[in-house]
């Protein structure tokens, strides 16, 4: 997307000037605006935003904007807000850095996500933890443990406490050595001594970095061989339920070669390292090589125009779409087997467009599409398309839609092959 040119500077004088932390709701209208509007893909139908009016755009992009910096993609390193300072601060240890900062490795200036670190000193509105780096300041979530950071030595780190949020005393020095794996896909953290108790629980472990190419966006990006968690996307989520972000909801295994293109709240992406790495889009009508989960599936309606809603009459379980898919008159669908994921029964179809149906989506650049699944999402099967699609019921009942997608439909057999053993791999917590 296409931010105004005064954005940068309007969303820094916000942050400079104005508050450290995100109300919820303001959090969560920002994802009802831009994650359940603009993220339409993923069907290689027409995205809702490209129809946006300008205003629309503008608003999406700066709410975009604000949820990625407000929730650590950039570290501002601002002065501590007044309110969380003592009045006459008496440091409880002195840096022990020159007085010239030696700034942060760059190769540590990526929001780092992991499990949500429980201590009471902070109140969490988000069941996941980011740990952020400029080259002279960090930050917990935002807001807590806002300190100065430098390098006195070769991977490690010295942080001086710039408030108290989170217990801290202003002045408290921690310092910390840190290791990334060789890929930098995983952050060690380890704590060497810190005044400041409550900072070292917290930023100690382990980590994921989110080196997303999407601005708008928490994915990780590129992966090394290993196991990942997702943090936004939430297949469990009841009909109605406040959402959150819950670091862990989905967790799998990559061999070399895959990358992480999309973390969101109804679908997760998992792309070829070759087609991330070529710039390849993750919506649109042109697909690269990729595994996308879609959370709670609808049967999307047919001869209605490829309207976005759901074909009256379908159930939304797996067992009722799967009997939908069969039947589909656009479709010619392949019963391929069945599977376990984690430890659930999961039915395998391969689908392709029937020859006789002719039906087209979008007006203005018409082409031949059945419908497949909607939501927060509009899924289709355009002409020549070849794929699979896999169907499952969680524990609580909301069923997931797994898709093995290829920009070429000839080279959609050898993608199977190499998608099949990672979502073998997927493991979804309750």
């Amino acid at each position: 997307m296409t931010r105004p040119k005064d954005i940068d500077s309007v969303l820094e004088a916000w942050f400079l000037d104005g508050p450290s932390e995100m109300p919820d709701r303001l959090f969560e209208a920002v994802f009802d605006r831009v994650e359940r509007v603009p993220q339409r893909r993923l069907a290689r139908l027409k995205l809702r935003f490209a129809e946006m009016s300008t205003t629309a755009r503008w608003i999406a992009a700066a709410a975009a904007a604000i949820l990625v910096v407000g929730f650590g993609l950039v570290a501002f390193g601002r002065a501590p807000d007044s309110s969380n300072v003592a009045s006459s601060p008496s440091p409880s240890a002195s840096p022990s850095a020159s007085a010239t900062a030696i700034p942060v490795s760059g190769e540590l200036r990526h929001p780092f996500i992991g499990a949500l670190r429980q201590h009471p000193d902070i109140q969490a509105s988000q069941d996941r933890s980011v740990i952020t780096f400029a080259s002279l300041s960090f930050a917990y979530n935002d807001t807590y443990f806002r300190s100065t950071a430098s390098s006195p030595a070769a991977n490690q780190i010295q942080l001086v406490a710039q408030n108290v949020a989170g217990g801290c005393a202003v002045g408290d020095v921690g310092l910390y050595s840190w290791a990334l794996s060789p890929g930098g896909s995983k952050l060690t953290v380890t704590a060497d001594s810190d005044a400041c108790s409550s900072r070292a629980a917290v930023i100690a472990g382990e980590w994921q970095r989110s080196a997303c190419r999407r601005s708008d966006n928490f994915c990780l990006g590129a992966l090394e061989p290993g196991r990942y968690s997702s943090q936004y996307f939430t297949p469990a989520l009841k009909k109605d339920a406040t959402w959150r972000a819950d670091f862990g909801a989905l967790s799998y295994t990559v061999p070399e070669g895959w990358a992480n293109a999309g973390d969101w709240p109804d679908t997760y992406t998992l792309m070829t390292a070759a087609a991330y790495a070529s710039g390849a889009p993750n919506e649109g009508r042109v697909v690269p090589d990729q595994i996308t989960l879609l959370a709670r599936p609808a049967a999307a309606i047919l001869h209605a125009d490829c309207a976005e809603r759901p074909e009256p009459g379908v159930g939304i379980s797996a067992k009722e779409l799967v009997a939908w898919i069969m039947s589909h008159p656009g479709i010619v669908a392949t019963l391929a087997g069945s599977m376990k994921i984690d430890g659930l029964d999961a039915t395998i179809i391969d689908l392709r467009l029937a020859p006789d149906w002719t039906e087209t989506c979008d007006d203005q650049q018409p082409f031949i599409a059945a419908p497949l699944y909607v939501g927060a999402y509009h899924w289709s099967v355009n002409e020549g398309d070849r794929f699979r699609t896999v169907l499952l019921d969680l524990p609580g009942g909301n069923a997931v839609a797994i898709v093995v997608d290829s920009e070429d439909p000839a080279t959609i057999d050898a993608l199977v092959d190499r998608a099949m053993p990672i979502i073998s791999s997927f493991d979804f917590t309750p």
